[in-house]
């Protein structure tokens, strides 16, 4: 195991981490005054699992660094920042927590998610075209 692969590993687990913590707590979606779940209220759901597969996945790519795991993670990325409002509706009204907080955190998350995965893709390809050279 590599350092690269434990830097990028960890980075990405940790993003992960963040995005399914933070859909359960600080960028919840809306709850209505009565107690009823709004209609963004899946999107939490769907957040927190693309949190925890994206930690699986970077843990599954330190200890075996493999670039369709880490292709995986990107599309992860990229569903989470589709994910509020495209993949799954949320409230219109601007005022609501599901566009104030929720939709910009996936927003962040989602693309750091991306960046961290695509890089790390690219040196695992490219150590792979190194390898073969010699």
């Amino acid at each position: 195991m590599k350092k690269r692969d434990i830097v990028f590993g960890l980075s990405l687990g940790l993003l992960g981490i963040i995005l399914a913590v933070g859909a359960q707590t600080f960028a919840s979606p809306c709850v209505h005054a009565d107690g009823s779940a709004a209609m963004c209220a899946p999107v939490r759901t769907w957040l927190n699992v693309e949190g925890g597969i994206i930690a699986v996945l970077a843990g599954l790519s330190m200890i075996r660094p493999s670039a369709v795991i880490q292709g995986l993670a990107a599309i992860g990325g990229l569903l989470t920042i589709l994910a509020p409002g495209v993949l799954v509706p949320i409230c219109r009204s601007d005022m609501m927590a599901c566009q104030r907080v929720t939709r910009p955190t996936a927003l962040v998350i989602g693309a750091l998610i991306l960046v961290v995965s695509l890089w790390w893709l690219g040196l695992t390809l490219a150590a792979k075209k190194r390898e073969a050279r010699s």
